[in-house]
């Protein structure tokens, strides 16, 4: 059964790697549409991987679609935050867009906190944790059993700095892993989208957006959805008009030409 189990793992790891290689290969011919098809097909049987969604990217950007360009640079960006490609290529998108939104002024320990935090993906945040968290457990025991006052204040002080980078590395984890799973940035898709003060349609207007624009969604309520911008300024727009799923292709394929 082991022996089985391990041909079947094999032969699917073989199998996402070929496909990603076909898709790869159809990308390089220029054939751009196909090659999203075979990378939807890999994101469907579960494999997420920055360069897959990196490579989603530049396949929406040569066929000028930016809003899903951007909607892919930008979750490649949260499995690998500091991927300068990624985030040159992203740049690139952002720039054809219309709207230009200046964030929010941070200070100085905000940002230094955010650049730091920006160095590694959480899992390796979390990795850090846990690594430290054992060496500061296994310096406290050396600590314990050491028979002389030497020993016993060098493990004393290494258990200090341990714990000390423990702490570090846990606010790190703990704000990188908030920042993946419980942000919620949408893309708008639609050319140009109203936004109004309440949650109808008879309220007013408040401001225009067009489409490739990253907003963070604030909250639901029936078939409209609260933004807030990077500047922020907030308003509601119907939720059809926005993409928040990993996979927007099925409303994608409508307006796509066929392949060739």
């Amino acid at each position: 059964m082991r022996l089985l189990f391990l041909i079947l793992v094999i032969n699917y790891s073989y199998s996402q790697n070929s496909e990603f290689d076909e898709a790869n290969m159809l990308y390089n011919e220029g054939r751009y549409i196909d090659a999203i098809d075979v990378y939807n097909k890999i994101i469907d049987s579960g494999l997420h991987s920055s360069d897959l969604y990196f490579n989603m990217g530049n396949s929406y950007y040569k066929i000028n679609d930016t809003p899903n360009s951007i909607f892919y640079y930008e979750k490649a960006l949260l499995l690998e935050p500091d991927n300068e490609s990624v985030k040159n290529n992203l740049a690139y998108a952002q720039n054809m867009l219309i709207d230009k939104i200046e964030s929010l002024p941070k200070n100085q320990i905000t940002t230094l906190f955010d650049s730091i935090l920006s160095i590694f993906s959480y899992e390796y945040w979390q990795f850090f944790t846990i690594f430290f968290q054992l060496l500061l457990v296994s310096f406290f025991i050396l600590f314990f059993i050491s028979k002389t006052s030497s020993r016993k204040r060098k493990f004393f002080t290494y258990s200090i700095i341990s714990l000390f980078i423990f702490i570090i590395t846990l606010i790190m984890s703990i704000n990188s892993k908030s920042n993946y799973f419980e942000s919620d940035p949408a893309i708008l898709y639609d050319k140009e989208v109203s936004f109004r003060s309440e949650p109808n349609l008879r309220s007013e207007e408040i401001f225009k957006l067009h489409e490739g624009l990253k907003i963070d969604v604030k909250e639901t309520i029936n078939d409209w959805t609260l933004i807030r911008l990077s500047n922020g300024s907030e308003g509601w727009v119907p939720t059809c008009l926005l993409y928040t799923s990993p996979s927007p292709r099925d409303r994608q394929k409508s307006r796509m030409p066929s392949s060739a």
